[in-house]
């Protein structure tokens, strides 16, 4: 009983806190603080009575241990402060789950899978912005202009690899170089396309800043949303900033959750 009410308190709120992500770029604090508090209680009323305390210190070490990965992330500026709540609140939710066929401890299984199903969610997420911003297909082009050829023959490469060795794998690997590098070549043209100059009087609370302002300590690195304070300083020293988008990523979480549930550890199936 106390397993189904954890997941359910796991489903709903990091649903509700990833489609509020998709639709203002913000993940909701309060949703996941609520998520976090809940589990700890759970967990704890579940020890006292069953005289068992392994979920608790379960809990407590998974939501550190993401907590401190987090972190990581979030001060080398690849995810922001609101993805890794998400991820700590389940992990502390849900450190394991026997309802669910998983390899590892439901945790890790998870942890695992979020990160594959990111990928494949931030490679889409990006495709519909280029199709819906022009300027980004148009710089993704004129930036393989120049190496068109070079990237048409290292095409050909796995080709002929697999007619003299026959191995698949290795013909995979050679794929994966010209593969790798349009990638790069797409990521970076994306990217400047998540920046746009404003008139501050347009700036709002939760924009994303997308350019360093030392007088006021921010910085573009960070990826969160403005406090109401920080908006008025820009308003008062500034008539123009540049702000910037993200991958709305948070929507990734309760999908990972559930194909967790519901398939398992996702790596298992490359084997």
């Amino acid at each position: 009983m106390m397993e189904l009410l954890l997941l359910l308190i796991a489903i709903i709120g990091s649903l509700s806190a990833g489609l509020y992500d998709l639709k203002t770029s913000n993940v909701p604090d309060k949703v996941c603080i609520t998520m976090i508090i809940s589990g700890i209680a759970i967990h704890t009323i579940n020890g006292f009575l069953n005289n068992d305390f392994t979920m608790l210190f379960q809990s407590l070490f998974f939501g550190f241990l993401f907590a401190l990965f987090s972190l990581g992330m979030y001060l080398v500026g690849w995810w922001g402060g609101g993805d890794g709540e998400l991820l700590t609140s389940i992990g502390v939710l849900l450190p394991n789950l026997s309802i669910a066929k998983t390899y590892f401890p439901f945790a890790i299984s998870f942890f695992v899978n979020s990160f594959l199903i990111g990928a494949i969610y931030s490679i889409i997420y990006s495709l519909i912005l280029a199709y819906k911003n022009p300027k980004i297909s148009k710089t993704f082009f004129k930036s393989i202009k120049g190496s068109s050829s070079t990237i048409l023959l290292s095409f050909t490469l796995p080709i002929l690899v697999f007619f003299i060795t026959s191995q698949y794998f290795l013909s995979f690997l050679f794929f994966l170089i010209p593969l790798l590098f349009l990638l790069e070549k797409f990521s970076k043209a994306v990217e400047k396309g998540f920046y746009k100059r404003i008139p501050t009087k347009e700036l709002k609370v939760d924009d994303m800043i997308g350019e360093d302002i030392p007088k006021l300590g921010l910085s573009k690195r960070f990826i969160r949303g403005l406090k109401k304070e920080e908006v008025e300083k820009i308003k008062k020293i500034r008539k123009y900033v540049i702000i910037r988008e993200g991958i709305r990523y948070g929507i990734v979480f309760p999908i990972t959750l559930l194909i967790t549930l519901f398939f398992g550890d996702l790596f298992l199936f490359f084997f």
